[in-house]
């Protein structure tokens, strides 16, 4: 894939039942692309501007632990996991993040 240039980090958040403890699971991978788009949500007092946060993560980089609700950090944005789409059966085998 072209432009995956970017360093991310992603935090799964997870659940440890035996010890009855939350977990983190820190993971980091080069090679990605990411990049964010302003756009508008409407809500009871109009129109507010935020961000979407788009990333690829190519499966030469490796495989992610991640789910909906964890962080991804790039650069100085860290944004909350919103949706995750498994495209390892296209040629450019990749899993797709978005984030807020």
């Amino acid at each position: 894939m072209l432009g995956c240039t970017k360093t991310v980090t992603i935090t799964h958040l997870g659940y440890d039942g035996d010890t009855d403890q939350d977990t983190e699971q820190v993971q980091t991978f080069s090679g990605c692309s990411w990049y964010g788009q302003t756009r508008a949500t409407s809500g009871k007092e109009g129109l507010s501007p935020g961000s979407v946060y788009k990333c690829r993560i190519p499966l030469a980089s490796g495989s992610p632990a991640v789910a909906r609700g964890d962080k991804i950090q790039c650069g100085d944005v860290t944004a909350t996991v919103t949706a995750v789409h498994d495209n390892r059966d296209r040629p450019g085998a990749h899993i797709y993040l978005e984030a807020e």
